[in-house]
């Protein structure tokens, strides 16, 4: 089965191949528990979160961390309790979203949008803080996902944020869960930088965790570390952001002519090696701006 987006590569995981689920692959710590959609009324349209689930869309729809009907909740600090609003208009026959006065923002493919509606396509990517989606206006024959639990738990449970309140809890108990205050920006994460003098590649060290990098690998996630550093006076929603042509240029590369496929294989590589050693998928990659890193680092000498 062909990825639901794209309709041209095989899905990866739910619905989604592995090229689109990066382009919104969720921040350190994110898990699927965390995602949660009510529908009254569904219309057919859907929203489709990092493990290519499909989450039933009503005509008027709020995202945000705090629900008190339908809607979709996402359980995350860089969303605000009422984040952005979807809404269908039958006369027109399209969907628009609007931001909600968000303390984080509403991307709709990397563009941010402000209090006015923005007409949504097929397809379109969708930012709700740090967290993203696909918007299909035709989603109702897709079918339910049933996420194997050992591909959608990749990271250590210490850096996972609090599962979100089930049925059962008191009212007391979820509000805790629901704090006033929504994280502002991006998370910061304690880093070292060891490479040695042979040469050889280097060992990233992440929050206590050791990662083994190759020399190519190594240097990718080095520029990654010094660009997030250098540019803190810019926006969090454009910081860190390195390009495709920067990163075929600048990098010792083991073939004469480094395209974009090599790029995306040498990011595959590092990320599955960040996962691998328990640290968790911590590289996020726009469309246009290029790669980054999903925490701010602090460096130890």
């Amino acid at each position: 089965m062909n990825c639901a987006v794209c309709d041209l590569r095989p899905v990866e995981m739910g619905h989604l191949c592995e090229d689109c689920r990066e382009e919104i692959a969720g921040p350190p710590g994110l898990v699927p528990e965390q995602i949660l959609a009510t529908s009254a009324k569904p219309t057919g349209a859907v929203l489709i979160d990092p493990w290519g689930r499909p989450h039933p869309l009503d005509a008027r729809t709020l995202i945000g961390r705090q629900l008190e009907g339908a809607g979709v909740c996402v359980l995350e600090g860089s969303v605000s309790r009422h984040h952005a609003h979807l809404s269908y208009d039958p006369v027109k026959k399209s969907w628009s979203l609007r931001d909600l006065g968000s303390v984080n923002g509403t991307l709709i493919n990397d563009h941010e949008l402000h209090e006015a509606s923005t007409t949504l396509r097929a397809g379109d990517r969708i930012h709700v803080g740090q967290v993203g989606f696909y918007f299909l206006p035709d989603g109702a024959n897709l079918p339910p996902v049933t996420l194997d639990p050992a591909a959608a738990n990749t990271l250590r449970p210490s850096d996972r944020v609090a599962a979100p309140p089930s049925p059962g809890l008191t009212q007391v108990e979820a509000a805790e869960f629901d704090s006033e205050n929504t994280d502002v920006g991006l998370p910061h994460l304690t880093m070292r930088l060891n490479e040695p003098t042979g040469g050889g590649g280097g060992l990233v060290e992440i929050d206590g965790k050791h990662v083994q990098l190759t020399t190519t690998q190594f240097e990718f996630f080095a520029l990654l570390v010094r660009r997030m550093a250098s540019e803190e006076t810019q926006p969090h929603l454009v910081r860190g952001f390195v390009r495709t042509s920067e990163l075929i240029g600048d990098l010792s590369w083991d073939t004469r002519e480094p395209g974009d496929n090599h790029v995306k294989q040498l990011v595959r590589r590092v990320r599955r090696a960040l996962v691998k050693a328990e640290v968790g998928d911590l590289i996020e990659s726009r469309h246009r701006f290029g790669y980054r890193l999903r925490v701010v680092p602090h460096l130890e000498s």
